[in-house]
């Protein structure tokens, strides 16, 4: 027969004490943020007439919608083969089984941690600043967020792989390119495709994004649409985004089970 586990008395306290601070923190947030849920609650009954007018579509923008579209996947493409170009050597030289150089490996740890850190939006604006608006600056910022985020899985993913080989091939003398390539490269593969399929997603919601900083895509015409209050207009773009996110997401699926399988 299984026994009752009694708990001291001073657990539920903690409990009850928890219950309090969240509850507190919550009205704190709220007083604080200046929230007004009355004016919430007033508007929601625009919701439907809102909702109403977003039933409609407007099928006279679908050519502009899909040249806007091939545009946004088409810098999320280039951006991940750079990307993937510049983390594949950069976690070469910082992972800790082939760093030829543990200072090198540190600085490159350091630097890509700081470009986790700092929110996507803020390297683009600095980046737009830089070059200007167009098709370039969104290139170059999802290159730096693409690098940042491939350079650490990719670091991971070799520091898992090909330990043994790595050794053998270091008694034997072999230069460390050939022991990037041979020793780790061949045994990680799966796990690089895995982070790059999902790097495609990422990217391609990104440069979607964009569009809210005036950077061609469809992003940036779904943002000029919502300016006009354009409902039908809207409502196509939002579709259109919806459905190709689907598609994306099943392919990278499919992707993945390959690789997993082989």
């Amino acid at each position: 027969m299984e026994k009752l586990r009694i708990h001291p008395k001073g657990y539920g306290l903690r409990y009850v004490l928890g219950i309090i601070l969240f509850i507190g923190l919550f009205v704190f947030s709220v007083y604080f943020l200046q929230l007004d849920f009355g004016k919430f609650v007033e508007r929601l009954a625009n919701v439907g007439e809102v909702v109403g007018r977003m039933m409609h579509l407007d099928m006279e923008m679908m050519p502009d919608i899909l040249q806007e579209l091939l545009i946004s996947i088409l810098l999320a493409l280039v951006s991940l083969v750079i990307g993937i170009i510049i983390s594949f050597f950069l976690a070469a030289l910082a992972a800790d089984n082939l760093a030829p150089n543990k200072a090198v490996s540190s600085f490159i740890k350091g630097a890509v941690a700081v470009v986790r850190a700092v929110p996507s939006m803020v390297w683009i604006l600095m980046v737009v600043a830089s070059v200007g608006f167009g098709n370039t600056g969104a290139l170059l910022g999802l290159v730096i967020m693409s690098v940042g985020f491939l350079t650490k899985a990719f670091c991971s993913t070799f520091e898992e792989n090909g330990k043994d080989r790595v050794e053998a091939l270091r008694s034997v003398g072999a230069r460390w390119l050939n022991i990037v390539v041979q020793g780790v490269a061949n045994d990680s593969l799966p796990g690089l495709l895995t982070w790059i399929a999902l790097t495609i997603e990422t990217n391609i919601a990104t440069s979607i994004s964009f569009g809210v900083l005036g950077i061609s895509g469809v992003g940036y015409l779904l943002n000029k649409q919502i300016m006009k209050f354009n409902y039908p207009g809207i409502s196509t773009i939002i579709l259109v985004i919806f459905i190709t996110m689907i598609i994306v997401e099943y392919i990278t699926l499919r992707l993945k089970e390959k690789i997993h399988e082989k």
